[in-house]
């Protein structure tokens, strides 16, 4: 019984290639980098093919925009190692830079002929639009996942009025965040639960 419990979770396990081109369709269709990632990430993994739960892909996303590098690299670096292990990080990286690679190879020489044209600014606007609102949707997903009780309430209002009106770094906003998280953690399971 063990021997075929242990078959049908390899068979479960994604393998490489699964990883390669996941992450090859999501570099081909993300324009505006990592954070238009996350709903369609979400989609592939965690709806389509049930590799992740969203709290799982929330997580990654965090620690892919708390780590140096590019979102977009980092997050399919992280979600490769957690699918299928190291190679499978390994793949997914590649996977997501490769159709960048390939686009810009393509047009890189004929492109200084047209970056000027009314047309090609046009698209640009478009693209822009596009973009906003998919990092929209993104900030809404993971906001309605991650806010489920008044400590998380508080701790984005307090992240955002310090980032957007007092110009405080983003990154000592997160590692600031981080210690209030610890601090509250400590505090719910050495002080409220021994007085209880």
């Amino acid at each position: 019984m063990d021997n075929i419990s242990q078959s049908n979770e390899q068979a479960k396990k994604p393998k490489w290639y699964t990883m390669f081109f996941s992450f090859f369709y999501i570099g081909l269709v993300t324009i505006g980098g990592g954070l238009a990632m996350l709903p369609i990430m979400e989609e592939e993994f965690v709806s389509k093919r049930k590799f992740l739960t969203k709290d799982e892909i929330i997580d990654i996303f965090a620690l892919a925009q708390s780590i140096p590098g590019v979102i977009a690299v980092n997050s399919s670096l992280l979600t490769g190692f957690k699918v299928a292990g190291i190679f499978g990080g390994i793949v997914a990286g590649i996977g997501v830079m490769a159709p960048s690679f390939i686009i810009i190879l393509m047009i890189a020489p004929i492109f200084e002929r047209f970056q000027d044209t009314e047309y090609v600014h046009k698209a640009f606007l478009g693209i822009r639009g596009a973009i906003a609102g998919l990092i929209l949707l993104s900030a809404f997903g993971m906001g309605k996942q991650v806010m489920k009780d008044k400590f998380t309430v508080i701790l984005f209002v307090l992240s955002f009025i310090l980032v957007v009106f007092l110009n405080f770094n983003v990154i000592y906003a997160l590692l600031l965040s981080a210690l209030i998280g610890w601090l509250y953690y400590l505090f719910n399971k050495y002080v409220i639960k021994k007085n209880k």
